[in-house]
C-alpha cells in the first residue's frame, strides 16, 4: 500500500490549497503559485487550483501563464462566466483583442444581462478602433447596471474625449465624480480634457487631486508637470518630473518631458543628456529621435540633427513629418556643407505624397527644396499652393514672403530659432 505522503487524501490537498489562498491574502504571489502548483499536481482535475494560480500569475504580470490557467478552467467548466470575464480582461491587457472579444460574446450568449461583459466589450471595441460599437456597449452596461455607473461613465467619457466630443465627455466625467469622488482615474481624464481646452488652472487642480488620491501613479504627476511647462513654470515642472522618476526610474517619458523644460530654460547640454537617457530607455521611439534632432538643429549641429532624423525614419519608414524635417534641413540650413538639394527634394516630395499634397507646411518645404536646386519657377508654383492651403493669416504671410524671395531667384536660408519650437 502506498504511504499517505505518496498518495495524499483530499484533506491534504485542501490544506495545500488553503495555504496558497493564505499567501494570496498576504500578497505573497510566488509562494501562492508554489502551493497551488502542488495542489494541481496532486489533483489536476480540480479547477480551483488553476483559477487561483492564474490570479497570482496575473499579479506578477505574467499574463500568458494566467491565461493558460484560465484556459484549463474553462475547458473543465465551459460556462464559468467569471473565468471567461477574467480571461477576457487578461487578453485585453495582452492586446489579443479578437480572443478577448470572443470571450465577451460567449459570456453574453450565456447571460445577456451581464453588464460587466458589455462594459468590457466596450473597452475591447475601443482598443480595436470600433468607436461606435464601444460607445453602444458602454451605454448598454450603464443601462443594465446603474449601481456601477461610475465605471462605465469613466470609460465612456474617455472614449468621447478621444472622439473630440468634449462636452459629452465632460458630462460623463462629472457624473462619474459625483458618484465616486475619490476616483483618481476620472480626475486624470478630466484634467486631460481641461488641458486640451487650455483651461490650465482647472487641469492643474484635477491632476493635483489625482496625485493626492494616488501618490504612486506617475501619469498625473507627469501630467501636472506638462501643464506647468505650458504655463512657463519650468522649474516646478522639472521638480515633478524628478519626483516621477524617483517613483519609476525606468520610464522614458519623464526624461523626455524634463528635457523639454530644460531646453526652454536654455540648459541645452542637460536637455540633451535627458533626451539621450529617454532614447536609451525607449530606443524604438521615432518621436524621441526627432526630438533630439530638433535640439541639435537649434544648436546648429545640423549633421547630428540629420543623423537622428534618419534614425527616426528607420523606426517609422512612412512618417511624413520625419521626411519633412530632413527636407527642411537639407534645403534651408545656413551651412553650405550640410545642404543637399537633391536629397531635400526626394524627402520633401515623399512627405507631400504621404499627406496627399494637403499639408501646407510640407509643400512649403518642397518649394524650398526646388529653390535650393535653382528651380525657382517650381518653387514659386508650390509656394503659391502652400499659400492657398494655409489655415491662418500668419502662415499665408510667411509663405507669401518666401514666394517673393523665389521670384527674386534667391533660395531660402533659415537660422534656427529655439523659440519657434
Amino acid at each position: 500500500m502506498a504511504s499517505q505522503s505518496e498518495n495524499p487524501v483530499p484533506s491534504d490537498v485542501e490544506a495545500i490549497y488553503n495555504r496558497g489562498a493564505a499567501f494570496l491574502e498576504q500578497r505573497k504571489w510566488s509562494e501562492a503559485i508554489s502551493e497551488f502548483s502542488e495542489a494541481i499536481r496532486l489533483r489536476p482535475d480540480v479547477a480551483a487550483g488553476y483559477r487561483s494560480r492564474s490570479r497570482a500569475f496575473a499579479e506578477l504580470g505574467n499574463y500568458p501563464r494566467a491565461i493558460a490557467d484560465l484556459d484549463q478552467v474553462i475547458r473543465m467548466q465551459p460556462d464559468d462566466l467569471n473565468s471567461l470575464f477574467i480571461r477576457a480582461q487578461f487578453l485585453l491587457k495582452q492586446k489579443q483583442y479578437d480572443e478577448a472579444l470572443a470571450d465577451c460574446i460567449k459570456g453574453l450568449q450565456i447571460d445577456n444581462a451581464r453588464a460587466d461583459f458589455y462594459g468590457l466589450r466596450g473597452q475591447i471595441q475601443d482598443a480595436r478602433g470600433n468607436s461606435e460599437a464601444a460607445e453602444n456597449d458602454l451605454s448598454k452596461a450603464l443601462e443594465l447596471d446603474p449601481e456601477n455607473a461610475a465605471d462605465y461613465l469613466i470609460h465612456r467619457g474617455d472614449l468621447r474625449l478621444k472622439l473630440e466630443r468634449e462636452d459629452e465627455a465632460l458630462e460623463d466625467l462629472n457624473r462619474a465624480l459625483e458618484l465616486r469622488p475619490d476616483d483618481a482615474n476620472a480626475y486624470t481624464i478630466r484634467a486631460r480634457l481641461y488641458w486640451g481646452r487650455r483651461e490650465l488652472d482647472l487641469a492643474l487642480k484635477d491632476f493635483e487631486k489625482a496625485m493626492t488620491l494616488d501618490p504612486t501613479w506617475i501619469w498625473p504627476i507627469n501630467g501636472r508637470g506638462l501643464v506647468l511647462h505650458d504655463l512657463g513654470r519650468y522649474h516646478e515642472a522639472i521638480a515633478l518630473f524628478d519626483a516621477s522618476l524617483r517613483l519609476n526610474p525606468d520610464q522614458a517619458p519623464a526624461h523626455e518631458y524634463k528635457a523639454n523644460a530644460l531646453f526652454k530654460l536654455g540648459r541645452k547640454e542637460e536637455a540633451l543628456n535627458e533626451i539621450t537617457e529617454a532614447i536609451r530607455k525607449n530606443s524604438n521611439s521615432m518621436r524621441l529621435y526627432n526630438r533630439r534632432a530638433m535640439y541639435y538643429y537649434y544648436n546648429r549641429e545640423f549633421t547630428k540633427a540629420i543623423r537622428d532624423h534618419t534614425e527616426a525614419l528607420k523606426r517609422e519608414p512612412n512618417d511624413a513629418a520625419t521626411y519633412n524635417y530632413l527636407g527642411w534641413v537639407w534645403s534651408t540650413a545656413p551651412d553650405p556643407n550640410v545642404r543637399n538639394g537633391r536629397r531635400a527634394l526626394e524627402c520633401a516630395t515623399r512627405a507631400c505624397e504621404l499627406t496627399e499634397w494637403q499639408s501646407p507646411g510640407f509643400i512649403d518645404t518642397l518649394a524650398a527644396a526646388h529653390a535650393e536646386l535653382g528651380q525657382f519657377n517650381e518653387a514659386i508654383r508650390w509656394e503659391e499652393k502652400a499659400i492657398h492651403l494655409a489655415k491662418d493669416e500668419k502662415s499665408r504671410a510667411l509663405y507669401a514672403d518666401r514666394a517673393e524671395l523665389y521670384r527674386n531667384k534667391k533660395p531660402l536660408r533659415v537660422d534656427p530659432d529655439p523659440e519657434a519650437d
